[in-house]
């Protein structure tokens, strides 16, 4: 009975503890601000891209709740992935389409610790 009692009680914590990671990225759409010559940047939150329907005209990243990522603007757009651990974020680049003549936007990949206030979020690329 105490074993059972245990058994219990370690997956209630886990349980627990897994629903108390959030990923505070997911759903969440950004426009680029600023791009600094270390490679940080900031970005302002924007209204959700339904995509395919809709183009942005500004350079963006969004961010989807199954890790999913996009990121582009009105003539380029990226499909990627991304992974959050704590405060920082690791972007991997996925498949994209550029329209002819486009200036390809900086794209973000790699790893960047993260910050969001408010309606801000700047990311910090992490050097190896």
């Amino acid at each position: 009975m105490k074993h059972l009692l245990v058994i219990c009680i370690i997956i209630f914590s886990f349980f627990t503890t897994l629903h108390a990671q959030t990923n505070s990225l997911a759903k969440t759409t950004w426009q680029v601000e600023k791009i600094n010559p270390d490679g940080s940047a900031v970005f302002k939150k924007a209204k959700a891209i339904k995509f395919p329907d809709e183009q942005p005209k500004f350079n963006f990243l969004q961010f989807e709740e199954d890790k999913k990522l996009h990121t582009g603007n009105s003539c380029f757009h990226m499909m990627g992935t991304y992974s959050v651990y704590d405060n920082q974020v690791e972007i991997s680049e996925g498949i994209s389409d550029m329209v002819e003549n486009c200036e390809e936007p900086k794209t973000f990949t790699g790893l960047y610790n993260f910050k969001i206030n408010n309606d801000r979020l700047v990311l910090i690329p992490l050097k190896n």
